[in-house]
């Protein structure tokens, strides 16, 4: 039994950095969100793709954590790309080859009856059809739309008919992105009450947008609300901060189904991994009680 499935190809990386070069990475939003997931206590499940080649020692820290792995299936290519920063630290993300895209007969019977699916793809390995066969399950779906035109998208096109963005939002409980990658999605001047409320009226119940710096921006259809960041004392790495929002917020919707607490938990499970780096390994994700103790800072601050 699994309470979350995650969904989307985990990564390995080549990360290109003016003065060295780090590989093989773990990464990816399956990767961070679900590895944090657990961190706070909650059985997880993974349904991604990988080939031969890929490092075994990258998946060790599933193992760890105790991630199940039964969706884990072997093919012929690995999601492999290049993360190359230059010297004023702009990224360009280059994909050197993709795992097979994942369906609905990848999922295994026995995350059938997960309480949520959570869908992160990393640029389009999801179909459509896929989400519309887990929303005959009948379960909360949450989706991070980063992997359909955003940020770790091949390609960045704003929306131009919204035909697949709205089709993605009406199977969708829960519809998640940054304000970076709603900018690509929507066009450069959309901001984050014009765009949850495009969202929101294509079907989802919730939507969550981060804003960096700022904090995040809550919306369902009755309530909007601004949730403030914890005010940490120095950001040392923000790499996997969006995904580990996600599993934040998924983990205490879980609990309660409040979409502005959820937040607030998300935010704080965040701020750990800001103030820490490694990647994807378990010494960097907080545990339950370390956030609780930061939710309570957040709850002050919020008005």
């Amino acid at each position: 039994m699994v309470d979350i499935v995650v969904l989307g190809h985990i990564l390995n990386e080549k990360i290109v950095f003016p003065d060295k070069e780090i590989y093989p990475v773990l990464g990816s939003p399956v990767a961070y969100s679900s590895v944090c997931m657990a961190s706070l206590d909650v059985k997880i499940g993974i349904v991604t793709k990988v080939g031969k080649n890929f490092p075994q020692n990258l998946l060790h820290v599933f193992d760890e954590l105790m991630v199940n792995k039964d969706g884990l299936k072997v093919g012929r290519n690995s999601t492999c790309n290049k993360l190359i920063y230059d010297n004023n630290g702009n990224k360009t993300l280059k994909y050197l080859s993709k795992a097979e895209d994942i369906f609905f007969r990848d999922i295994p019977d026995s995350y059938h009856n997960a309480k949520i699916f959570y869908v992160c793809p990393m640029d389009y390995e999801i179909p459509s059809d896929t989400i519309r066969k887990i929303s005959l399950l009948k379960k909360i779906i949450a989706i991070d739309l980063g992997g359909y035109g955003g940020g770790t998208s091949d390609t960045h096109p704003e929306e131009k008919d919204g035909h697949e963005i709205k089709e993605l939002c009406s199977y969708c409980h829960i519809v998640k992105a940054s304000i970076e990658d709603f900018s690509h999605i929507f066009g450069v001047n959309a901001d984050e009450k014009e765009i949850s409320k495009k969202v929101i009226d294509y079907g989802a119940e919730v939507c969550v947008i981060t804003l960096s710096e700022k904090g995040s921006f809550v919306k369902t259809h009755d309530k909007e609300k601004y949730i403030p960041p914890y005010p940490i004392k120095r950001i040392v790495d923000q790499t996997g901060a969006g995904d580990c929002y996600s599993a934040g917020f998924l983990v205490h919707f879980l609990e309660d189904e409040d979409p502005y607490f959820s937040a607030q938990y998300a935010t704080a499970t965040t701020s750990y991994i800001i103030e820490r780096t490694g990647g994807v390994i378990s010494k960097r994700m907080p545990n339950k009680d370390e956030v609780e103790r930061r939710v309570q800072v957040i709850k002050g601050l919020v008005r």
